[in-house]
C-alpha cells in the first residue's frame, strides 16, 4: 500500500508537472526522452519508498528527492534552460499540493467516512482541470518560458519547500483535529497559491514594466534617428537645390541629353514624396532610397494633413516600423513583379484609416496575442516590438491595429481616432 501511495503520489506531480511544461519546445527524439523520463521517475518514487523506516522525516525527504528526479528527468526531455524546468516543475508541485489539501479538507466532511488516496487523486485532478482551462493556456500563448526570471523562481522555490516541509512536519504530532487539519490545509492552500502568483502573475506585470522600458529605450534611439534623418533631408535638398541652379548655368554648354539625365538623377534625390506631413516624406524618401537597390517600390496614397494631429514622433515611429517590416518582407521575394510595397491613408469623420499591403512567401506568419511571431533570433535584442510599438500608438489616439494573411498578402490595419491622445 505505501508503494502504491508513492508511485501515484510521483505520478500526481508529473501530472502537475506536465500542466506547465506542455508549451516548452521539445527536444529531438522527445517521445523516447519522455518515456525513458517517465520510467526514471517511476523508478525513482519507487526507490526512495524505502525510506519509510525512517518515519515522518524520511517521508519529507523521500518526497523532495521525488520532485528532484521529476525536474532532472524533464530537462533530459525539454529543450529550454534548467531554471524554465525547474520553475515549470515547481509549479506543478504548487499545484498538486492544493489538491493534496482541498482532499484533507473534504475528508472532514460528514458523508465522506476518511481520507483516501483515490479521494486525493480525484481532488488533485479537478485543481490540474481548473488550472489548465485558465492559468495553462494563458502560459502558452503568452510563451512565459522565454522570460523566466531566476529571481522569482527562486522565491517560489523557498516558498514550496518551507510549506511542504511544514505540513509534512506537523505529521510527527500524531493525530490531528478538525482545526489543525482545517488551519494547515489553509496555510498550505495560501502559501501554494502565493508561489503561483509569484511564478506567473507578479512576472507578468514585471515583463510588461520591462517591455514599457524598452519602448523607451526604442523612442529614444528613434527620436535621434529622426533628427538625423531630418538633417540628412535638408542636406540633401540644399545640394539637389544648387547643383538645379548649376545645370541651368550649364545650358547650352552640354548636350541636352546629359542635362536631362543629370536632372532626372537630382530629381531622385530631390524627393519623390510629398504627402502634406514633413515627417511622413522624410520617412517614405528615405526608406524609398534604401529600397531603390533592392528592386522595391514603395506607393502611397492619401493626404499626409491628416496625421496632423499626431506627435512627430509617434507619425515616425508608427510609420518607420509599418514599413520596415514590409521592407523586411518584401526583398525575400523572388518574383520582381511581387516587389510592391502599397501604403494608403483615408480619413472618415474623425477616423484615420492607414493599410499596409506587401507580398510574402513562405507559411502564413504565426499569430501571439494578434501580432505575427518574429523570425529572428535575436528574441533578447529590439526584434518583434515593432508591431507592439505601432499597435501602442493606435491605441494611445484611442484605435487599434490588425493584421491579416490571404494569398500570399501581408495586410496591417491601423486605426487612429483624431483627438486629444488617451
Amino acid at each position: 500500500m505505501q508503494l502504491f501511495i508513492r508511485v501515484s503520489y510521483t505520478i500526481e506531480i508529473l501530472m502537475g508537472a506536465f500542466l506547465f511544461l506542455q508549451p516548452l519546445p521539445r527536444r529531438q527524439h522527445f517521445a523516447l526522452r519522455l518515456a525513458a523520463a517517465l520510467a526514471a521517475a517511476l523508478a525513482g518514487g519507487w526507490g526512495f519508498s524505502y525510506l519509510k523506516p525512517l518515519g515522518e522525516l524520511g517521508n519529507l525527504v523521500n518526497l523532495q528527492l521525488t520532485i528532484v528526479c521529476i525536474i532532472l528527468c524533464m530537462w533530459f526531455a525539454f529543450e529550454v534552460p534548467f531554471v524554465t524546468v525547474l520553475s515549470a516543475c515547481v509549479a506543478g508541485v504548487a499545484a498538486q499540493h492544493i489538491g493534496h489539501h482541498i482532499s484533507r479538507l473534504a475528508a472532514e466532511l460528514p458523508w465522506i467516512p476518511h481520507w483516501s488516496n483515490p479521494l486525493e487523486f480525484v481532488c488533485v485532478s479537478a485543481v490540474y482541470l481548473v488550472l489548465y482551462f485558465t492559468l495553462g493556456r494563458w502560459l502558452r500563448n503568452n510563451r512565459y518560458y522565454e522570460y523566466t526570471d531566476p529571481r522569482i523562481t527562486a522565491v517560489s522555490v523557498v516558498i514550496v519547500l518551507i510549506c511542504t516541509g511544514i505540513t509534512r512536519l506537523l505529521r510527527l504530532a500524531g493525530e490531528l483535529n478538525f482545526f489543525t487539519v482545517a488551519s494547515t490545509a489553509l496555510y498550505a492552500i495560501t502559501c501554494c497559491v502565493l508561489a503561483l502568483f509569484f511564478e506567473f502573475f507578479l512576472y507578468y506585470n514585471l515583463r510588461k514594466e520591462s517591455e514599457h522600458l524598452l519602448f523607451r529605450r526604442i523612442h529614444e534611439e528613434e527620436r535621434r534617428q529622426y533628427e538625423t534623418s531630418k538633417e540628412n533631408a535638408e542636406m540633401l535638398s540644399i545640394q539637389c537645390h544648387d547643383l538645379k541652379h548649376k545645370l541651368v548655368a550649364l545650358e547650352g554648354r552640354l548636350p541636352q541629353r546629359e542635362i536631362d539625365s543629370m536632372r532626372s538623377i537630382i530629381d531622385t534625390y530631390d524627393g519623390i514624396y510629398h504627402t502634406g506631413s514633413e515627417v511622413l516624406d522624410i520617412i517614405l524618401n528615405e526608406k524609398s532610397l534604401r529600397c531603390r537597390g533592392k528592386g522595391i517600390s514603395i506607393t502611397c496614397m492619401g493626404s499626409g494633413k491628416d496625421l496632423g494631429f499626431l506627435d512627430t514622433m509617434d507619425v515616425y515611429s508608427l510609420f518607420g516600423n509599418l514599413l520596415e517590416n514590409a521592407i523586411t518582407a518584401t526583398e525575400q521575394l523572388a518574383e520582381p513583379q511581387k516587389r510592391i510595397i502599397s501604403l494608403v491613408m483615408e480619413q472618415k469623420g474623425n477616423l484615420v484609416s492607414i493599410d499596409v499591403m506587401n507580398f510574402f512567401q513562405g507559411p502564413d506568419p504565426v499569430l501571439e496575442d494578434g501580432l505575427p511571431r518574429t523570425t529572428k533570433q535575436e528574441e533578447r535584442g529590439y526584434h518583434g516590438y515593432g508591431l507592439k510599438s505601432v499597435r501602442a500608438i493606435a491605441r494611445k489616439y484611442k484605435g487599434d491595429l490588425s493584421v491579416h494573411c490571404k494569398d500570399g498578402i501581408f495586410t496591417t490595419q491601423v486605426y487612429l481616432m483624431q483627438g486629444e491622445p488617451a
